[in-house]
């Protein structure tokens, strides 16, 4: 359940948006695992990536020129597992507005809590606006020219198992539960300036989730931290590969144990970048 409260402004840094009651039931659990389309190891907890659904204040941190709209970081901090049938709180606040290149971006930070009161997770949604021109349709870069696509070195380390995963536009309704939006509908995806539905970013972070958590896993759930910068739209049809390379204990922290990750398309365009750890 979540409040009825409606956006009576622009997003302004320092704004305390509507807490949000979020609960994991199996019926949002099945369209997760159904809509990526993956095997789960049985032993662990709930997926942490579920809880993506909790950052649900759109509707109070956007602006009102929407058009364009896409995700630019997710970072997060996991404390505690996720249970089933359990009702959490999310709060929520914009801690900063920013510029990158032609883009506005929010940050919206959330702190999720159990009835306890006690921190289960923190994350900070980095959501991205095209303010100064608004334009019928969002035109992009040529991937192989972009900044945040050039090719990256790859560290030492030891390489995971990679991951793969053919997107469909029904994966993309099953994950979102049948609800219409730009994720799952091509008049919603045009009417704001996209030629495509566009491949939610909750789908691809999920996909690095997977790949850390079944990695790592226990000690994700209560000291994971992930740090997601998105460079590349997905669409339908399109052939994903998620990599990572585990590169041991941190330089910058001896007490953590790191995995860089990535995912790219078929013709090598990177979807996103991202570091992931674990206390040791």
């Amino acid at each position: 359940m979540q409040s009825n409260l409606q956006n009576d402004t622009d997003p302004y840094i320092g704004k305390i948006l509507p807490q949000i009651e979020f609960m994991v039931t199996q019926e949002i659990l099945n369209d997760y695992n159904e809509g990526l389309n993956l095997q789960y190891q049985k032993n662990l907890p709930i997926p942490s990536m579920v809880a993506g659904a909790a950052d649900n204040f759109h509707k109070w941190s956007a602006f009102n020129q929407d058009r364009g709209h896409l995700w630019m970081r997710q970072e997060w901090q996991l404390f505690e597992p996720l249970n089933l049938n359990q009702v959490y709180i999310a709060d929520g606040e914009i801690i900063d507005i920013y510029k990158k290149r032609d883009r506005t971006v929010v940050n919206t930070e959330m702190t999720l809590r159990n009835h306890a009161g006690n921190v289960i997770i923190k994350s900070n949604h980095h959501q991205s606006f095209l303010l100064d021109e608004p334009i019928e349709t969002v035109q992009f870069r040529d991937p192989t020219k972009k900044e945040g696509t050039r090719k990256f070195l790859i560290p030492d380390g030891v390489p995971i198992p990679q991951l793969e995963s053919n997107i469909t536009l029904e994966m993309c309704g099953e994950f979102f539960h049948g609800n219409k939006s730009y994720h799952t509908d091509l008049k919603s995806s045009e009417a704001l300036g996209f030629n495509n539905v566009v491949v939610g970013g909750r789908m691809t972070m999920s996909y690095v989730g997977h790949l850390v958590e079944q990695h790592f896993g226990e000690k994700w759930w209560s000291s994971g931290e992930l740090d997601i910068k998105f460079t590349n739209p997905v669409w339908p049809n399109d052939k994903l590969f998620i990599k990572g390379i585990d590169i041991g204990i941190l330089k910058t922290d001896k007490n953590r144990n790191g995995v860089f990750t990535w995912i790219e398309k078929s013709d090598g365009t990177i979807v996103l970048i991202g570091n992931a750890s674990v206390a040791n």
